[in-house]
């Protein structure tokens, strides 16, 4: 029975609610549209802020970027008093934003504000230019470094090409009736020391020594003659005188071992003569021989056998080794031409497309006035029950 009658004043009071707000409906109604009308005043009467976002990808050097990302977008972020927010600057294009891309080192996000989205824009390049302006210098040295090097291997290929080509066929063919000096030395030495030395001992036999020995032979079978006709008169000439011709035997006996002497002599100087000739002689000219076929001959070779190592080394250089060095330094050339072209140096610039937004930022009116017109509401419910509590506080104070 009790329950049933908590029921009952629920009830009541339920219908209480809705008839007071139902009693106060105009209230709620104009009090509502007051509010929404003062937040569509305000909503229409701010000026609007449009934002431009950009992604920039910052320039880079081959592989190393022009200023790495964190640095340079606190260097912009100050530059451009992002940090620093003037609300009365009302009119004025700003920066509202630069910061990294989250996970991409090498790309900033920029966002501009302003009254317009040409203004808003027109800031945002700002940026932009001011980021390529101030890195130019360094793309516009490291580009012309790259074209000196490129016109300096080129010099190095026309140097190798006029003046080391030339050189290296100029010297082999210097080097083929080049002599070689401890060679020549050697073959001078034979042929001024050597041979002459041999001339010299076989010109001394045929002239002083064979002529020594014919005047010997000469004069011994002059000798012989002369004692045999000396012999043969004392034979002649022999006397009754006893010892006269005892005399002259003496003498004959002496004159004929003289006699049987001198052949010997003579044989002996015959032999003699026949050893200088046969054997002495052929022996130097023997040796003369040798030196000029055999060692000069070999010195020669070896002579030729340099030569044509030098040359072959120097031909090795000519056709191989300058055309490698002329390869390489093409390969060099090349590499440095398709850094140039494949941008392999590139200022900042923008990725993808510029975000502009149709319809303003700020202010959302849409939200304003939806958000104002339930807040008003709201309120307003608020209100009427807040002065229904107080008149039926007022009725029930006691009348004194």
């Amino acid at each position: 029975m009790q329950e049933k009658q908590y029921l009952e004043e629920d009830e009541i009071d339920l219908r209480e609610l809705f008839k007071t707000v139902y009693n106060k409906r105009w209230f709620i109604f104009i009090f509502t549209m007051c509010v929404t009308l003062c937040a569509i005043i305000y909503a229409f009467s701010k000026t609007p802020l449009y934002e431009v976002n950009t992604v920039v990808r910052i320039g880079y050097i081959k592989n190393k970027l022009v200023e790495e990302s964190k640095i340079l977008e606190e260097k912009l972020r100050l530059i451009f008093n992002v940090n620093y927010k003037n609300e009365n600057l009302k009119n004025e294009a700003r920066v509202s934003n630069i910061k990294s891309v989250k996970g991409v080192d090498n790309f900033l996000k920029i966002s501009t504000q302003a009254s317009s989205n040409e203004e808003a824009l027109s800031k945002n390049k700002e940026v932009l230019t001011f980021l390529q302006n101030e890195y130019q210098y360094k793309i516009d040295e490291n580009i012309f470094k790259m074209n000196l090097d490129i016109k300096n291997l080129e010099e190095q290929i026309d140097y190798i090409k006029k003046v080391e080509k030339v050189n290296l066929q100029k010297k082999i063919e210097r080097i083929r009736t080049h002599s070689i000096p401890k060679v020549d030395e050697k073959i001078n030495l034979i042929k001024t020391q050597e041979i002459t030395k041999l001339n010299k001992q076989i010109s001394l036999i045929k002239n002083v020594e064979l002529k020594i020995l014919d005047k010997k032979l000469e004069f011994s079978s002059r000798k012989l003659k002369e004692y045999e006709k000396f012999l043969m008169d004392i034979s002649k000439n022999k006397s009754s005188n006893n010892t006269q011709n005892m005399l002259m035997s003496m003498q004959s006996l002496n004159i004929q071992n003289v006699i049987f002497n001198i052949p010997n002599i003579i044989e002996d100087l015959k032999r003699e003569r026949k050893k200088l000739l046969n054997i002495t002689i052929k022996d130097l000219e023997n040796k003369k021989e040798n030196l000029l076929k055999i060692k000069i001959k070999d010195l020669e070779l070896e002579k030729q056998n340099l030569i044509n190592d030098h040359i072959r080394k120097l031909e090795i250089n000519l056709n191989i080794d300058l055309k490698n060095k002329i390869n390489m330094l093409k390969d060099e050339i090349q590499l440095k031409k398709l850094n140039l072209t494949n941008n392999s140096i590139k200022n900042s610039e923008v990725v993808g497309t510029i975000q502009v937004h149709d319809y303003p930022i700020k202010p959302k009116k849409k939200l304003i006035v939806i958000v104002s017109f339930i807040t008003g509401f709201i309120l307003s419910i608020f209100i009427v029950f807040f002065m229904n509590f107080v008149n039926s506080l007022r009725k029930e104070e006691p009348k004194i």
